[in-house]
């Protein structure tokens, strides 16, 4: 029997053509000019901190016809405890949590982000 050999597979970088980057670490910033105007995103501005003992979160759903809603861990969150701003579904709320007998209910509710 006769010995033959396998053909040997291109490796990752031959079947790339020499387009991999190793690293980026060490590339020059792409855009220099945006750090030195002090640009800001308005996505990562900073947020309102919350009044002492107050909770943050989103609200998952908010029915105007009902005016009532629930945030995003449950809480439920009534129009007439609303201390500032219009709330909608996906607003960022900031306010207190006051146990009830139907479970927990925010109070003093103010938006601070849409």
């Amino acid at each position: 029997m006769s010995h033959q050999e396998a053909e040997r597979a291109p490796s990752f970088e031959e079947r790339a053509n020499g387009k991999i980057r190793v690293s980026t670490w060490d590339q020059p910033d792409p855009f220099p000019w945006i750090t030195s105007t002090g640009f800001v995103s308005p996505r990562h501005a900073p947020k309102a901190p919350p009044a002492d003992g107050q909770r943050c979160g989103r609200m998952k759903w908010f029915s105007e016809a009902k005016g009532y809603g629930f945030t995003v861990c449950n809480v439920f969150v009534h129009a007439r405890n609303v201390v500032s701003g219009e709330i909608r579904p996906g607003s960022r709320i900031c306010f207190d949590v006051k146990e009830t007998l139907k479970g927990p209910e925010a109070v003093n509710v103010r938006v601070i982000g849409g």
